[in-house]
C-alpha cells in the first residue's frame, strides 16, 4: 500500500463522515431502542474513536443519555435488556467485540452494529441484528484509524436518530463543510504540519489537553504510535495536575528528550485555562521544551476535527521522516498472531 493512499485516506475524512452519517440514519430501529437507560459503546483502537468523540464533544450539554465506553472482552455485570450495546469494529473481526456480542445476546441487551463487514457484518444478516455496514472507498489505505470519519459520522447519526443527542442534519452538513475547508487549508499550505513534525522529530511528545479536546489528543497519540512508529504520551488537565509534574524529576537523562505540546482552546473552563498556563510555566522553569497549538473555530466538535486533522498529518510527516510505512502495524499484528 502506498504512502499516497494513506494520505488520501486522511484527505477523505469529510467524505467519510458524510457517508457514515447518512448511511446510519437509514438503519431501521424498533421503538424500544429509544427506551433504554444507558448506552454501552464497545470498540477497540480506532474503532473506539466514535464513542470518545461523542463523549468529549457533547457530554456536558447535548448528550441526553449516559454512555459508557467498553474497551475489553466482558460486559459490566449490570448490562441487561435496559442497555443498548453498540458494537463498533472497522474490520468486523475484532475478537474483544465478538466476545461482547456473544455476551450481549445472552443477556438480552439491545444491539446495534457499526462495521465495514467481517463477522459483525455477517451477524446483521444471519442474526437479524440492526446495523450499518459502510463502504470503505473513501479510505483507500484500508487502515481502521484513517476510517475515523465513518465511525464518528455513524455514531453521531445513530444517537441523533434515537433522540439521545442534539445534533441535527444541519449540524452534520455544517461540520462536513468545515472539515473540508480546514483540510483544504492544510493541503494548500503544508508548513504547519511539517513544522510541528520537525519539532517532534527525535523527541517524546507529551500532549497536554483538556475537556473536549482530550479525545482528539488521544487519537493523535494513537496516530503517533501506529503511523509514525513513535512514542507519545498524554497529560489531561485537570487530572494530570494532581500527579504528573512531580514525576518529571527522574530519570534525568530522559528529560532532554521530552517536548510538551500544549493544546489551547478558548472553550476550556477558566480554571483549566489557568492550569494550562501555570503548568506551562512550571515545565519551562524545569528546563523542559514546549510548543503550543491554538485551536480557534469556537465550536467544540469543529476544534476536535481541527486537531485530528493536524495530528493525522503531523504523524504522516513523521512517518516519512522515519522512513517507515504509515499503513502497517507490525507489532500489533505480531501480538494478534500470538494470541
Amino acid at each position: 500500500m502506498s504512502a499516497q493512499a494513506y494520505l488520501n485516506s486522511i484527505y477523505g475524512y469529510a467524505d467519510q463522515f458524510k457517508v457514515g452519517y447518512k448511511g446510519a440514519a437509514a438503519v431501521e430501529l424498533s421503538d424500544d431502542y429509544s427506551e433504554v437507560s444507558e448506552v454501552i459503546i464497545a470498540g477497540m483502537g480506532g474503532s473506539s474513536f466514535g464513542g470518545r468523540i461523542l463523549k468529549s464533544a457533547f457530554e456536558k450539554n447535548d448528550l441526553l443519555i449516559p454512555v459508557e465506553l467498553l474497551l475489553e472482552y466482558d460486559l459490566p455485570a449490570y448490562a441487561d435488556e435496559n442497555n443498548l450495546v453498540i458494537l463498533t469494529s472497522y474490520s468486523g473481526n475484532t475478537e474483544e467485540i465478538l466476545s461482547v456480542l456473544e455476551q450481549a445476546c445472552s443477556r438480552g441487551c439491545k444491539l446495534l452494529v457499526i462495521s465495514s463487514g467481517g463477522k459483525l457484518g455477517n451477524a446483521i444478516d444471519q442474526d437479524k441484528l440492526p446495523g450499518y455496514v459502510f463502504d470503505t472507498k473513501h479510505n483507500p489505505s484500508g487502515s481502521p484509524r484513517t476510517g475515523t470519519g465513518y465511525i464518528v459520522g455513524a455514531t453521531l447519526s445513530i444517537f441523533n436518530k434515537l433522540k439521545f443527542l442534539n445534533f441535527t442534519q444541519q449540524d452534520a452538513d455544517e461540520l462536513v463543510q468545515y472539515m473540508s475547508t480546514f483540510m483544504d487549508l492544510m493541503k494548500k499550505d503544508g508548513k504547519l504540519s511539517q513544522q510541528i513534525a520537525d519539532k517532534l522529530l527525535g523527541r517524546i511528545p507529551i500532549l497536554v489537553s483538556s475537556e473536549h479536546l482530550d479525545a482528539a489528543t488521544y487519537i493523535w497519540r494513537n496516530f503517533m504510535n501506529e503511523t509514525a512508529k513513535s512514542m507519545g504520551f498524554l497529560a489531561e488537565i485537570p487530572c494530570s495536575n494532581h500527579h504528573f509534574l512531580d514525576g518529571l524529576q527522574f530519570p534525568e537523562d530522559v528529560r532532554k528528550k521530552l517536548l510538551f505540546v500544549y493544546i489551547m482552546s478558548n472553550k476550556y473552563h477558566p480554571q483549566n485555562k489557568k492550569r494550562m498556563k501555570i503548568m506551562r510555566q512550571a515545565t519551562k522553569d524545569r528546563g523542559l521544551s514546549d510548543i503550543s497549538i491554538t485551536l480557534g473555530s469556537g465550536k467544540p466538535l469543529h476544534e476536535i476535527w481541527e486537531l485530528i486533522i493536524i495530528g493525522s498529518l503531523v504523524s504522516y510527516n513523521l512517518a516519512m521522516a522515519h522512513k517507515v510505512d504509515p499503513v502497517t502495524n507490525e507489532m500489533v499484528d505480531y501480538l494478534k498472531s500470538h494470541l
